[in-house]
């Protein structure tokens, strides 16, 4: 399978050198292709600190936008240019694992004949420790789809349980035509980018393989200037890209709606817990008017009768009370 790697970078020329010097090694990327976000200093072929082995690497894309917009425009550059039948997303401070050649492997056998849509993975968060296990909940719900190491096909009617793990864009190697023909891209915001992708993507597959191979090792920092760490009113752009989600499950994904209805909540608290202490009361009022307008009485209704807690607590959300 011909496989296009995208990676948007902006100011982390030392992870976008780690993570090419591993891709120049793999033999099963076909191409390579680097998005820079208008970063201070341009990260390229002559960037300082590049082996010249790597530069040389004739897989080797290299784009740039004319001024910062963000990695989900990043990405969507990279996939309007890709050329490889499949295609995975990394950022720059991510890492492959081992694990990943396995799974290419077992792509590459009769799963590649069956034309999957993608195939979602696991990944070691770099906060993960023998004795701590930093997302509990993403954790849970792969033991209860019941997948293994070996790459099997997603029954339809999980797949409203699996889109509620945390919403990455690389952890998951797409087929390129499947984001093509249903225009799935990311939201073009500083922050959050990804939340569309994510749950848009399983609402319009209809072959889904998955897989609890570790394919990479993402980075995280508790400090600097990712955008995990963003703690200002950049946040509040997440409400576009809830919007775009939140109408297409209206009109075509009511099993999704409780469980988006719920990833929302806890969004809704995580940022909470991250912003500038100036701007939480804000934010939970935005939220609060957000879910008044995004669930019709019909929407509200089906939730209901699918979790009552999730709708009380919605409904306490709602009338500006702490759910």
């Amino acid at each position: 399978m011909s496989l296009s790697l995208v990676i948007p970078v902006w100011n982390d020329p030392e992870g976008l050198i780690r993570l090419l010097i591993q891709a120049q090694e793999l033999g099963w990327v076909s191409e390579i292709i680097v998005v820079d976000d208008a970063s201070d200093l341009p990260c390229g072929p002559d960037m300082p600190g590049l082996p010249q082995a790597v530069a040389e690497d004739t897989r080797l894309v290299w784009l740039r936008s004319d001024r910062r917009r963000g990695a989900g425009h990043a990405r969507n550059l990279g996939l309007e240019r890709a050329q490889g039948a499949y295609l995975l997303f990394f950022d720059s401070d991510d890492l492959f694992l081992p694990a990943m050649r396995d799974l290419m492997d077992a792509l590459e056998g009769p799963m590649a004949r069956q034309d999957f849509d993608f195939c979602l993975f696991r990944h070691r968060d770099s906060r993960e420790s023998p004795d701590h296990d930093p997302m509990p909940d993403d954790s849970r719900i792969w033991r209860s789809v019941g997948a293994t190491d070996q790459p099997g096909l997603l029954p339809a009617g999980l797949a409203p349980v699996m889109v509620q793990i945390a919403a990455y864009p690389w952890n998951k190697v797409y087929r390129t035509a499947f984001l093509r023909d249903h225009d799935l891209r990311c939201t073009e915001i500083m922050v959050h980018n990804d939340i569309a992708l994510h749950w848009l993507g399983f609402l319009k597959a209809e072959r889904i393989l998955v897989s609890t191979l570790r394919g990479c090792e993402h980075v995280v920092s508790e400090e600097g200037n990712r955008l995990t760490n963003q703690r200002d009113a950049e946040r509040f752009t997440v409400f576009e890209a809830l919007e775009t989600v939140q109408a297409a499950l209206r009109q075509e994904g009511r099993p999704f709606l409780a469980p988006f209805a719920g990833f929302c909540l806890r969004l809704f608290d995580w940022i909470g817990g991250t912003l500038n202490p100036e701007l939480r009361q804000p934010f939970a009022e935005r939220a609060r008017d957000h879910l008044r307008q995004s669930l019709d009485r019909g929407s509200f209704t089906l939730i209901a009768l699918e979790a009552p807690g999730l709708a009380a607590r919605l409904l306490a959300r709602m009338q500006g009370r702490a759910a």
